[in-house]
């Protein structure tokens, strides 16, 4: 086929408008005129309500207040004498920078290329003050990443720095928010922060009772322009408008939440959806800001929906996403404040995908779009991974697409499920059982799996109703069972990991177990049990209880050591010495030096006797009956419950700001710190040529050549 082109005279066809603009050319030219002079106005009103709001935001934050910190340079600790056994699957954030995603995890920071494949995972023995993460950003072309407890680290690509504010003991960073050239900090309890490169300083609410006070709880974290809003964990909404003079408004269930937990805020148009954990509401913004009549401040409930986590915009509506992975869509043809007056065209519908009915801690996310491949892509974070979703098309109606997005090496393995290690002990066959406050107990291989310098490898996830909140681990070699002291009983486990329980039915003084000792010969009892209620003393059904009544200092019993012919209790209230099955000895500060009568753990080494306190450290009892301190070596420590092993030749103590190794032979101290995945230990364990630290972030297992004290 030819196309037939014909020339135009463009003479020809612009005579009738040539006409026109001689006719009329002075009436054009004014008209141009007054186009011009609109644009320039216009112009001019966006330049100076710019400047005004530059200015008010300048003099606002000229009058906040420094917040002082201090900043170090993080080392890599560790070399090959440290290992660490950890899950990185909880994701808590993420952020994109020079081509590669990065997540913050409860196991450290993790890379992925944008393919989904690992780059490389970053944990404390790279240079991180501590490996659980809460929230990432970036900022200045850095990374800035909130911690649980050690404050905001900084990572360039190549090092680590982090931020402490040495005028509150809170540390604990909730989400990081980039916002017109600054860096907002959330913080749990230690307010709202602002950070320009240089300096903090601190953003308060304003109240007309107390003047300025601290916004507590920052839970979520979303900028619209001029406008701030902030999301509290349990006083519901804030919002700042720097616009209108860098004021305050404040909304509860009192103002129409449906909770005071806001954990999320999309903000589409003059619409505001606020997302809290028991439900959506939704109102005009500006009405509830310009207001002055307080029936119009109020919101409406649209939705309710219990276990929200999270709420984005997405396509013009706005996706909604439990704990549980469960996605809504929220969509609505009104299109200012419609909400507030025909919630009966709102509609909500979930989003159908296939997901892991294990599943928790979800909460959607999205990039800044700013044209990468990567900018319209929605993310589910949650405690087993990262999940990416998509639809064809532009609308949401269709099935989404979803894939799952990496995977870290302990993902791949299994080695631990949850990080938050309470309890340690190994069985006969070498096996480490590794047991958590929330997610039971792990049973991991005597080698263990190492890859990307991790150790891994599980043998067995134990986890049931009852098998959870795991206090203490101790193998008993007479029955060859492994006992776990639980909030929900005693559990006993054979060589092929099948269970049996013992509670208060079964004549225990209470179901809560808090430590476990298995003793051998003489006319002590098979089984100690330190309790809530007491100490329960027996085995099969036959048990005894020990309480005040008969001479306990208290009926809450944290540990229970088998020394010698004695059997030792510590409780909330002092030490028990029992022989014969009565106390015949108590010791407290009253009548010892035993400066803290709270005894968390207990542990011999050969003849020699130590104990744990919550806040006085460790001591020793002697032959003689005397306390000794180690105060003035290690100070006042608070030791955790059980967290105490020796083998023979050193004491290894598990405290809440690190753990510290005792040289029997010289008496001299080690600490270590650093070089765990977080400085609260939990727990203690030896075998072999290994120690193993229990923490908040995982597992270290520390080569004993690498406890050598100088000279050794």
């Amino acid at each position: 086929m030819k196309w037939q082109l014909n020339q135009i005279n463009p003479l020809q066809s612009s005579a009738p408008a040539a006409a026109f603009l001689r006719s009329h050319r002075r009436l054009l030219a004014a008209l141009a005129l007054l186009i011009v002079v609109a644009v320039v106005i216009a112009a001019w009103t966006v330049k100076r309500r710019a400047e005004r709001e530059f200015e008010a935001a300048r003099a606002s934050a000229e009058e906040r207040p420094f917040a002082p910190f201090e900043k170090d340079l993080r080392r890599a600790t560790g070399g090959d004498g440290v290992r660490l056994i950890q899950s990185s699957g909880a994701t808590r954030g993420l952020a994109r920078l020079n081509g590669s995603v990065f997540a913050a995890t409860d196991g450290g920071l993790v890379e992925f290329g944008e393919d989904g494949k690992m780059k490389r995972r970053y944990t404390t023995l790279d240079g991180l003050p501590e490996s659980d993460l809460t929230s990432i950003a970036v900022f200045n072309s850095k990374l800035f990443i909130g911690s649980r407890s050690q404050g905001l680290i900084v990572f360039d690509g190549k090092r680590f720095e982090r931020y402490r504010w040495t005028d509150r003991d809170a540390q604990a960073v909730t989400v990081l928010l980039e916002d017109r050239g600054r860096l907002l900090v959330g913080t749990f309890a230690g307010g709202l922060l602002e950070f320009d490169g240089g300096r903090f300083r601190e953003i308060k609410a304003e109240s007309d009772q107390e003047g300025q006070r601290r916004v507590a709880g920052v839970n979520c974290l979303i900028a619209d322009g001029a406008r701030l809003f902030v999301g509290t964990f349990a006083d519901g909404l804030r919002i700042n408008d720097s616009a209108a003079g860098g004021g305050w408004s404040h909304f509860t269930i009192a103002d129409g939440l449906p909770s005071n937990r806001v954990v999320g805020v999309v903000v589409n148009g003059d619409q505001l959806i606020v997302a809290s954990d028991f439900g959506v509401a939704a109102a005009d913004v500006n009405q509830i800001l310009d207001s002055s009549d307080s029936s119009q401040r109020r919101f409406q409930t649209i939705a309710t929906l219990p276990q929200l986590s999270s709420a984005i915009g997405y396509g013009g509506d706005v996706l909604l996403c439990k704990d549980n992975g469960e996605i809504f869509r929220l969509s609505s043809s009104v299109k200012t404040s419609g909400y507030a007056r025909n919630s009966n065209r709102i509609r909500l519908s979930p989003v159908v995908w296939k997901r892991p009915e294990s599943l928790s801690s979800c909460q959607l996310a999205a990039f800044v779009k700013d044209n990468q491949p990567m900018g319209d892509t929605l993310w589910l974070t949650s405690g087993e991974g990262l999940w990416r979703l998509g639809w064809q098309g532009e609308g949401l109606s269709a099935a989404p697409r979803i894939s799952r997005f990496g995977e870290t090496p302990n993902q791949m393995s299994g080695a631990l499920k949850s990080n938050l290690i309470s309890a340690l002990a190994f069985d006969d066959l070498g096996r480490l059982w590794a047991g958590s406050f929330r997610d039971g107990i792990d049973v991991i291989a005597p080698d263990g799996v190492l890859a990307d310098g991790v150790l891994g490898g599980r043998v067995a996830r134990l986890e049931s109703e009852f098998v959870r909140e795991i206090n203490a681990l101790v193998w008993d070699e007479r029955s060859r069972r492994m006992q776990a002291a639980t909030a929900h009983g005693l559990i006993s486990f054979d060589a092929s990991f099948g269970a049996q329980r013992l509670g208060a039915a079964d004549g225990l003084l209470s179901d809560s177990i808090l430590s476990a000792v298995a003793m051998n010969g003489g006319d002590r009892s098979n089984l100690a049990l330190a309790t809530s209620r007491g100490l329960s003393l027996g085995g099969a059904k036959q048990w005894r209880g020990l309480t005040t009544v008969q001479g306990l200092p208290s009926n809450s019993v944290y540990s229970v050591l088998a020394h010698r012919e004695f059997i030792y209790a510590g409780t909330l209230g002092g030490l028990a010495q029992i022989a014969g099955r009565r106390v015949v000895r108590t010791f407290k500060d009253s009548n010892s030096k035993l400066s803290h009568n709270w005894v968390t753990a207990l542990c011999e080494a050969g003849p020699r006797l130590f104990i744990g306190t919550y806040g006085g450290g460790v001591f020793e009892l002697t032959a003689a009956g005397e306390f000794v301190s180690f105060a003035s070596e290690i100070g006042r420590q608070t030791v955790s419950p059980n967290a105490m092993a020796s083998d023979g030749e050193r004491l290894y103590v598990g405290a809440l700001d690190g753990a510290w190794v005792l040289d029997l032979r010289s008496q001299r101290w080690k600490r270590l710190k650093d070089e765990l995945p977080s400085s609260a230990v939990l727990s203690v364990a030896v075998n072999g040529e290994h120690v193993y630290f229990g923490t908040t972030g995982g597992i270290a297992r520390v080569n004993k050549t690498y406890l050598k004290f100088a000279g050794e």
